[in-house]
């Protein structure tokens, strides 16, 4: 990410939070009804009790505190790029881990079973949104044992709000294909978005093929 983009998202955020406190306003993710049903779609991967998740852009921990209230006991890591976001989270989920970090400077030395990231990535960058999504896609990747499931606003709107970026599913799923032949593309569900699952490639396929 430029850096450019990485300040003025720290610097937006800090904004809102001056502004809204802890309350979704600040992420501007929509009411609990939209949080209920992205988590879920989110959870769809694959996600059981037992395993560990890697939340990217975690925000207030929202998903981990979702994730415990629906019955699902994780092994939960939350990173963001804002210490603030980073401090709350600790303060209302003291049970998880919470990190400062940028995934493409800092290396968490893990592995989690599922990364997942949720509404990190819905602002317009300077940079070149797609080839930010296609290293952060590469880097969850990478880092997880079971899949990858990241979600994004919808380039097929009636309407696109100032400042946002809405990302043309084919291209997102092109991106995801580059990394392994398992892709699934959710567009099944009432939000203005859509989800990527990535799985471990076929064992064994390039030779049987």
């Amino acid at each position: 990410m430029d850096p450019r983009d990485r300040d003025r998202i720290v610097d937006r955020y800090n904004q809102r939070l001056a502004r809204f406190g802890h309350d979704a306003r600040t992420l501007a993710s929509g009411p609990p009804e939209r949080h209920t049903l992205r988590f879920t779609v989110l959870r769809e991967a694959g996600i059981e009790s037992g395993m560990s998740v890697l939340d990217i852009g975690c925000g207030f921990g929202d998903f981990y505190g979702w994730l415990r209230r629906h019955g699902f006991d994780v092994r939960y890591t939350g990173v963001d790029i804002n210490a603030t976001l980073v401090d709350i989270a600790k303060g209302n989920h003291p049970d998880a881990e919470f990190v400062v970090a940028d995934l493409q400077v800092d290396d968490l030395n893990k592995r989690f079973d599922f990364v997942v990231s949720s509404s990190a990535f819905n602002l317009a960058l300077a940079g070149d949104n797609y080839a930010f999504v296609a290293d952060m896609l590469q880097r969850a990747y990478r880092m997880a044992d079971r899949g990858v499931a990241f979600d994004f606003l919808s380039s097929y709107v009636d309407f696109k709000g100032e400042g946002a970026f809405h990302y043309q599913p084919e291209r997102v799923f092109e991106l995801a294909k580059r990394l392994t032949k398992r892709v699934t593309l959710r567009h099944d569900y009432p939000l203005y978005e859509f989800c990527v699952y990535l799985y471990p490639d076929f064992e064994g396929w390039a030779t049987a093929r």
